[in-house]
């Protein structure tokens, strides 16, 4: 898997480029879990636990990790944290497991991107030995390298599963300024790396870019500003999230 992951960051290397530096490569403190599985297999044992009521239910924490999008920015600096993804996932999720003693975590910073998030991902993130990690940088790695970015989210996916968390990937929510031209392919090249980086580490991918892309109506009716969603564009994401804790319904 890791000779995979290597030849995909070989791919993703433009020509005649200088080579991205490479970020520490130090591993994180992880617990005394065993791996957790991957894929969809790993989610399962998740939504097993979730059905599990009292007095054999434990306590199921999912952490939202990435920039201002999962936070629940709207109009800069605002917060709407009722509105966010996160907070719509966990009223889902409680509603779909009455029995669940569950909590949506969100460790997320407006205006950071994968390579600064690499930081505080053992402190903010496995020190709370969450059962899952979203993972939502999309729209601010548009400012690295694509490589690089790649690079940061591996090493998130394998971090997590070291510490027995199910990783999940999340392509870009939209930007207005992405109609078109080199904004718009920038925003896809994301979006490409993330499917392609989940299909090589058997990661889940909650596809927000083509649920905005497939929106039937203006996409506009989404965005509290150009590059945040209002309420209603964080339930396009949730459409991409909650069929993934469905899965042994």
């Amino acid at each position: 898997m890791k000779q995979h992951i290597a030849l995909f960051l070989l791919a993703l290397a433009a020509p005649g480029c200088q080579p991205t530096p490479a970020p520490s490569e130090r591993s994180p403190q992880t617990v005394a879990n065993a791996p957790a599985p991957k894929g969809q297999a790993c989610l399962a044992t998740v939504v097993r636990d979730l059905q599990v009521a009292w007095p054999n239910n434990r306590t199921v924490d999912i952490v939202a990790f990435g920039h201002s999008v999962p936070a629940g920015y709207g109009v800069t600096p605002a917060v709407h944290k009722r509105d966010a993804y996160p907070r719509q996932l966990e009223d889902a999720l409680i509603d779909a497991y009455p029995h669940a003693v569950l909590n949506v975590i969100t460790s997320a910073v407006g205006g950071e991107n994968s390579q600064q998030g690499r930081d505080r991902f053992q402190h903010e993130v496995l020190d709370l030995h969450p059962r899952v990690v979203l993972i939502d940088y999309g729209l601010n790695d548009r400012a690295l390298p694509l490589q690089q970015s790649a690079r940061n989210l591996a090493w998130f996916v394998m971090s997590s599963r070291a510490a027995g968390a199910c990783p999940i990937l999340l392509t870009p929510t939209w930007d207005e300024q992405a109609e078109s031209g080199q904004a718009r392919g920038a925003l896809q090249a994301q979006a490409i790396m993330i499917r392609k980086l989940g299909e090589l580490t058997d990661t889940p991918v909650a596809d927000s870019l083509a649920a905005f892309e497939a929106y039937p109506g203006d996409r506009k009716r989404l965005m509290a500003q150009f590059n945040h969603p209002n309420r209603e564009g964080h339930a396009v994401v949730l459409t991409q999230l909650l069929p993934l804790f469905q899965t042994a319904q």
